[in-house]
């Protein structure tokens, strides 16, 4: 699947129907939504599949996870990919059936990987330029992970990556939580966990009132400052 390009459609089915077509090869994916309010609360396998929820819990050693904990989402898919993208929050991706490759970058690497400003996902297809050896890949540092049945991946805030299955059908469940001070976390209705910090939004639209103040001025001039405010919030980001 590609974000970017929207070549799928969203549609809504039974959980019976969505297994009994990945079974017979359909090329689905499903990503739980929350069963009572589904456009105003995040999943929560507990409630939303109290009959699967008692098979699924985290070791003792993750309770730091279950006490922040945002949501936890039941995934099912045949050979689907998901797009490269990056979350938010942390998670811990659980593999129950079947196995799945994760490619995986460290955060610097966004800005070699095609991410449209203010965006948190790539149209870039990552499978195909790792198995090419691509040049579109150049100045990254990929990591790959093959998660078979009980396998536990953490997966960082703001890491960038990409799901591939490599079985027919693949279950699993990711437990999303914050790990940062519930003040930087944006405001308002957040279904999916995924609303960018909200310093950043604020930052952004900073940056477009600088940089709308600049307009005016000829080119040259524009860039030498404009590059000496970016080179002092590069340094900001170094301090502390």
């Amino acid at each position: 699947m590609d974000f970017t390009s929207k070549n799928f459609s969203y549609v809504t089915e039974s959980f019976g129907s969505v297994m009994e077509r990945v079974r017979s090869g359909a090329r689905l994916y499903l990503r739980s939504l929350s069963h009572e309010k589904p456009s105003e609360m995040p999943a929560q396998i507990e409630d939303d599949f109290p009959s699967l929820a008692a098979d699924f819990s985290l070791p003792p050693e993750l309770d730091y996870v279950t006490k922040g904990k945002f949501s936890s989402v039941l995934r099912v898919s045949g050979r689907v990919n998901m797009w490269l993208h990056y979350d938010v929050m942390a998670n811990v991706y659980s593999q129950i059936v079947g196995s799945k490759r994760m490619i995986l970058f460290p955060p610097s690497d966004v800005k070699h990987l095609s991410f449209a400003p203010g965006a948190s996902s790539s149209g870039l297809d990552v499978f195909t330029a790792l198995d090419t050896r691509s040049s579109l890949l150049a100045g990254t540092r990929p990591h790959e992970a093959i998660l078979h049945p009980g396998d536990l991946l953490f997966l960082p805030a703001l890491w960038l990556h990409a799901a591939e299955p490599k079985t027919d059908m693949s279950v699993a469940v990711n437990v999303f939580f914050r790990d940062l001070d519930s003040n930087y976390y944006a405001g308002g209705r957040d279904v999916y966990g995924n609303k960018d910090l909200e310093a950043y939004d604020k930052g952004r639209q900073a940056a477009a009132r600088i940089g709308k103040s600049f307009q005016q001025m000829p080119k040259e001039t524009r860039r030498f400052y404009l590059a000496r405010i970016a080179d002092e919030l590069l340094q900001a980001a170094e301090e502390g």
